[in-house]
């Protein structure tokens, strides 16, 4: 609202300067004489815009029919007109001689229907000035609430644990226990883990990086347990010490994602990939690649996950990140260059 109250501050400013430049070139005004009225017109001009477009006398006026409408706005502008030459020649006799009142006096007419015009005028951009509040307001509602809107969208899928990597775990878990107890008890302990960031951690607006970084690791370590030797993971880690925070499932959502559509493609390749690295002057580089079979990816219906990290990262890290995803190859990868907060 600051933007609007100086667009304001300078319409009005530039309104006094217009009519004391008008008034003062002419002949019958002294330059105090000019100055005074001047600033009287912008007074009376201004207690009658806010009375005109009050929000109850604006919504009287809307209710009129067109003809009755402009009737009723000319009759106002010529009895603004009237008060401001009755202004006009109260000053000229409180600050000139009865010879400047006799010239003015003549003049009525000219000096009438110019301030007529005037008002015209100033009520003309003042309603165009309105307009732009309004619209700029209502884009301001607009915006909250759909922030609200996404804020509560991001809730429910904070609040979500994918059924299918759950229903996995516990399937291994099922294996393990008959095969390798000890084994069993280890990927136990990570999914709880797992699970622990997603009822505490999601509820935060920041966690710190070292906190998300230890999920990730958790989880790829879970995943790689869980595919054995088939699916090939790589990760890199160049994290250097650090007291930056991030906001949470950003990046998780990126591995969640990677690990539900990761699939042997046409060259026999069969991998996740990851690099996170992590400058002294708090830029994050996130580069996560998988391969997938494209005719089993094009049948599948685009999720709303990845969109929701879009949105959030409009959100919260407004032009403080970069990031492009590509499909390749049948190679689908992600890079993400994100600004960092610190604690």
């Amino acid at each position: 609202m600051n933007l609007i109250n100086r667009i304001n501050n300078f319409f009005w400013v530039f309104i006094f300067l217009i009519s004391f430049l008008q008034l003062s070139s002419n002949e019958t005004f002294s330059f105090i004489t000019a100055l005074i009225y001047s600033g009287l017109i912008i007074i009376t001009l201004k207690l009658y815009t806010q009375l005109i477009f009050n929000q109850k006398v604006s919504a009287f006026l809307f209710k009129l029919n067109s003809v009755l409408l402009i009737f009723t706005l000319t009759l106002s502008c010529l009895f603004v007109a009237l008060i401001l030459s009755m202004e006009g020649f109260l000053v000229v006799n409180f600050t000139m001689g009865e010879e400047e009142v006799k010239l003015l006096i003549e003049e009525w007419k000219s000096l009438f229907f110019g301030q007529f015009l005037f008002v015209v005028l100033v009520t003309g951009l003042n309603y165009s000035f309105n307009q732009f509040k309004h619209f700029m307001e209502q884009e301001k509602e607009l915006e909250t609430v759909k922030r609200k809107a996404l804020e509560m969208e991001i809730n429910i899928l904070k609040n979500q644990l994918s059924p299918h990597f759950t229903f996995n775990v516990l399937n291994n878990l099922q294996f393990l226990i008959i095969k390798d107890k000890d084994e069993a008890l280890a990927m136990l302990s990570r999914y709880s883990k797992i699970l622990q960031y997603y009822v505490y951690e999601s509820q935060k607006k920041y966690i710190t990086l070292e906190r998300e970084i230890m999920f990730l690791k958790e989880y790829f370590d879970l995943e790689i347990n869980r595919h054995r030797s088939d699916l090939a993971v790589n990760c890199h880690w160049g994290i250097i010490e650090n007291n930056f925070q991030i906001t949470p499932f950003i990046l998780s959502a990126f591995v969640e994602n990677s690990f539900k559509h990761v699939q042997p493609n046409s060259n026999n390749e069969f991998f996740v990939s990851q690099s996170l690295v992590v400058t002294q002057d708090s830029n994050l580089v996130f580069i996560l690649r998988n391969s997938y079979d494209e005719n089993i990816t094009s049948k599948r219906p685009n999720g709303v996950g990845l969109e929701h990290v879009k949105e959030r990262l409009k959100l919260l890290y407004p032009n403080n990140f970069k990031m492009v995803i590509q499909q390749e190859n049948e190679i689908y990868s992600v890079q993400l260059e994100l600004n960092l907060k610190q604690l």
